[in-house]
């Protein structure tokens, strides 16, 4: 996978849906001179077409479910294929970054009961669980553990939010750990030549 850390710290100033922002993130991409994320061989990616997949989103009070068009790239130097998401995707994924952060938040502010406002974002309450130990768990990685135990997952999810340099964090993660912030998992990228 390739990951590009740039349409949040762009878009936050405007005011664009999460499809937009994908849009206009993978819009603005140029393939070449960009280097292999497998095997680091430059100039060897070719567009190898897209695939369609859900984006789930929480605008205005509203739940938006919607398709995107991820731009794939093969490699010639490794035979990889590999799938270009900004930001705003989690890997793996069906919600938007700033979906599950948005669910943290009003799940941390405890305005309501679990149940509804799982009902608001329209997910399991095993789910928001199951984000609440992933943002502790990778609140712990960037901060140390130390830190981590000073400062609420309340203000550390706020504190991101407020960030001029989103991107910029999440990229530093992305490197240093080998996947992305809030992904549940990694998988091995798949083997497929282009047509």
């Amino acid at each position: 996978m390739i990951r590009l850390f740039t349409a949040l710290c762009k878009s936050f100033l405007k005011e664009l849906s999460d499809r937009q922002k994908f849009q206009e993130a993978t819009g603005a991409f140029r393939h070449s001179g960009e280097p292999c994320p497998k095997c680091g061989a430059v100039g060897k990616l070719v567009e190898n077409g897209d695939y369609g997949r859900g984006l789930t989103s929480y605008e205005d009070g509203r739940i938006i479910d919607s398709e995107v068009r991820p731009k794939l790239f093969f490699c010639a130097s490794c035979e990889t294929s590999h799938a270009l998401l900004p930001d705003i995707i989690i890997p793996y994924g069906r919600y938007s970054l700033l979906f599950v952060l948005a669910a943290l938040i009003a799940y941390f502010e405890r305005a309501d009961t679990v149940e509804k406002i799982c009902g608001q974002f329209g997910i399991a309450v095993s789910t928001i669980y199951d984000w609440r130990g992933r943002i502790a768990s990778h609140k712990e990685l960037m901060l140390g553990a130390l830190l981590s135990q000073k400062q609420r997952a309340h203000s550390y999810v706020l504190g991101l939010l407020d960030s001029n340099d989103l991107s910029d964090t999440l990229r530093r993660f992305f490197r240093k750990y080998g996947f992305s912030f809030m992904q549940r998992r990694s998988a091995p990228a798949s083997r497929c030549r282009p047509p």
